[in-house]
């Protein structure tokens, strides 16, 4: 599925970790390689002289032109890369968009959410403006992140919530999936129906007791376990690739998610930055709680909006465009 993975870097140790995750995903695909630099956009502009800021901007293409052809070399990807002068976010997603970038990788900071990472607030802006996946991944800790950065995922998690917008990752879900042969496991939480309780007036509605209705929301379980399975098995025909499906009964969905994740060893977790069914996967509250409480790499995408310069992305588009992905 791939053909371009966009990998924006810094200068720094940390954006350059997730280097290794794209050439993996670009050797997998037979993708290329955009290596992209800002410049100038982490800090206050170059106030030297004109001589100064030539030096600078030369000294960051050597940058990215070292880590062309280290990767050419040591990948044996194909690799492009250019610095850019411009408000960073912005800039990515323009470099995006130009050269049909399909997937962006990015490292995120380790112990915050999706509002404070590495580059400042870049990531977090990339995100909410850009059409193109994004794959955010954790920062190298120990050896066994270090293994794990140049290989590939085996259990993606892909969170749905009922609605077209939740189902936007699953392309990008399964363009990782045939490269790595991963398998996946499409997950539904769904919230307790309530019993009907007779009224009491001494008690507070605010304080009353929640009492769960067992056998009415055993029924929805069964309603939405089908549906999972019917899309189950499309996924499977059109992609050829494993996938299982399961529903947890749950009032907290981003903390469902990130523990089905660590139970069920998900390396990744995919989901729709702006789902609007039942579960609600809005970006900056189920998305932000499962990036900082699983512990996992996120793979990110913002649904485009009825009536953008881009075809909106449904259910009936998602499924015509996977039969491609067996070619």
């Amino acid at each position: 599925m791939f053909t371009k993975v966009l990998v924006p870097l810094d200068r720094s140790p940390l954006a350059e970790q997730a280097i290794g995750r794209a050439a993996a995903i670009a050797r997998a695909t037979n993708a290329t390689i955009d290596l992209l630099l800002v410049h100038e956009v982490f800090g206050t502009r170059f106030s030297g002289t004109p001589e100064g800021d030539a030096d600078t901007l030369a000294g960051e293409q050597r940058y990215i032109e070292r880590i062309a052809a280290e990767l050419c070399e040591g990948a044996s990807v194909t690799v492009t890369g250019g610095v850019h002068e411009g408000p960073a976010a912005a800039t990515i997603c323009e470099r995006a968009r130009e050269t049909g970038a399909d997937l962006i990788v990015m490292t995120s900071h380790g112990r915050v959410g999706l509002g404070r990472m590495v580059l400042g607030s870049v990531a977090d802006e990339v995100v909410r403006k850009s059409t193109t996946p994004i794959l955010l991944l954790r920062p190298i800790e120990n050896a066994n992140d270090r293994r794990a950065a140049h290989h590939l995922f085996k259990h993606i998690l892909v969170p749905l919530d009922g609605s077209e917008d939740a189902e936007a990752i699953i392309p990008a879900a399964i363009g990782l999936a045939r490269a790595a042969r991963a398998e996946i496991i499409l997950l539904r939480v769904v919230a307790p129906i309530p019993a009907i309780v007779a009224f009491d007036a001494i008690i507070p509605p605010a304080y009353a007791p929640f009492m769960p209705d067992e056998v009415p929301t055993a029924r929805l379980v069964s309603i939405v376990a089908a549906e999972l399975d019917e899309i189950a098995q499309r996924l499977y025909e059109a992609g050829h690739v494993a996938v299982e499906s399961d529903v947890v009964v749950s009032e907290r969905v981003g903390a469902a998610i990130a523990d089905y994740a660590r139970t069920h060893g998900a390396d990744l977790i995919a989901m729709s930055t702006h789902g609007r069914g039942a579960s609600r996967l809005v970006f900056g509250s189920v998305a932000d709680k499962v990036l900082h409480d699983s512990g996992l790499p996120i793979l990110l995408q913002r649904p485009i909006p009825v009536g953008s310069e881009y075809d909106l992305i449904t259910e009936p588009s998602v499924f015509e465009q996977l039969p491609a992905l067996s070619s």
